[in-house]
């Protein structure tokens, strides 16, 4: 008798975790994390981008074409810094395309499982530089100068969240210069919260992407405030990307197609860079464009 109560209740607890399991599983158990399946309803005709670190100038030269191409549809732009279209989809917020320069913020993304992997496409190419207050000579004329007594303090965007300092700190690595600069390294979490201290003078120099900087001047960083004074980027590096990538929820995944070919076809001209002053004293840096020895490993 107490055998087959307890069979009896085997099977009774048996059934009742399988039937959680069910419901569990047609509420979203087993889907890809933070990954939202409830139908998208907004206008089919417009496209929306979001488009990060100032590029929007690049996806409005392409406007013209895409809507002549596409009647009737129209392509809305969004422009935030990568970081911040990153918590935004995170928190359900569904783009068509994402438009962002580097591996850091798109791969977070895509190993949530919110972008389309196979969508990706290489738009364009950026370089590092090192970024100056405008109005003050600088000792820099190569990365090493970093480490110099001449520059105080350094400042670029955390390495890991962001692609610029993500890169950045890699670079230095390869220079052998990482570790010798911690004393005098402000990381914030943006480019554009390093750009803005390079911008008021709070430090010497900040790493970060060009074009981005020519970009983003005007408006809060004012258009004479910094300067780049060298380019990083190694010929022997691998390029930095830019890239245009599908949300995997996007209702309009064949119009983001069109937009992104027409960003592909133009990228011999990309980016479309505005009006501003050049940027005086800039050089590629010598050292970087020969290649420096591979730090070893500890």
């Amino acid at each position: 008798m107490t055998a087959r109560r307890t069979t009896r209740a085997r099977a009774a607890s048996w059934a009742l975790l399988i039937a959680i399991c069910g419901l569990a599983t047609a509420g979203g158990c087993g889907r890809q994390s933070g990954v939202s399946h409830r139908r998208i309803d907004r206008d089919p005709n417009v496209l929306i981008a979001y488009v990060a670190c100032g590029l929007v100038p690049t996806i409005e030269g392409a406007r013209e074409e895409f809507e002549a191409e596409n009647t009737g549809k129209s392509l809305r732009i969004e422009s935030d810094e990568p970081l911040s279209f990153v918590r935004r989809i995170e928190q359900g917020e569904v783009p068509d395309l994402l438009i962002c320069p580097g591996e850091a913020e798109i791969g977070m993304l895509e190993r949530q499982g919110f972008l389309d992997r196979g969508s990706r496409k290489v738009i364009g190419e950026f370089q590092l530089a090192i970024a100056v207050p405008a109005d003050r000579p600088t000792v820099i004329a190569s990365a090493k100068d970093l480490a110099s007594a001449g520059v105080k303090s350094i400042t670029m965007s955390t390495p890991g969240i962001s692609s610029p300092g993500t890169d950045g700190q890699h670079m230095l690595e390869r220079l052998g210069l990482w570790s010798q600069i911690q004393g005098k390294l402000l990381l914030r979490e943006t480019p554009f919260a390093a750009l803005k201290l390079v911008a008021a003078g709070e430090v010497d120099a900040a790493i970060v992407y060009d074009p981005c900087v020519r970009l983003r001047i005007g408006g809060e960083i004012p258009r004479d405030s910094v300067r780049i004074a060298v380019h990083m980027t190694s010929k022997e590096e691998p390029p930095i990307h830019a890239y245009a990538i599908v949300h995997k929820r996007s209702p309009n995944a064949l119009l983001s197609q069109r937009l992104t070919r027409i960003l592909t076809e133009s990228a011999a001209s990309f980016p479309v860079i505005p009006s501003v002053p050049a940027a005086e004293g800039a050089t590629e840096d010598p050292e970087a464009d020969q290649g420096a020895e591979p730090v070893p490993s500890p």
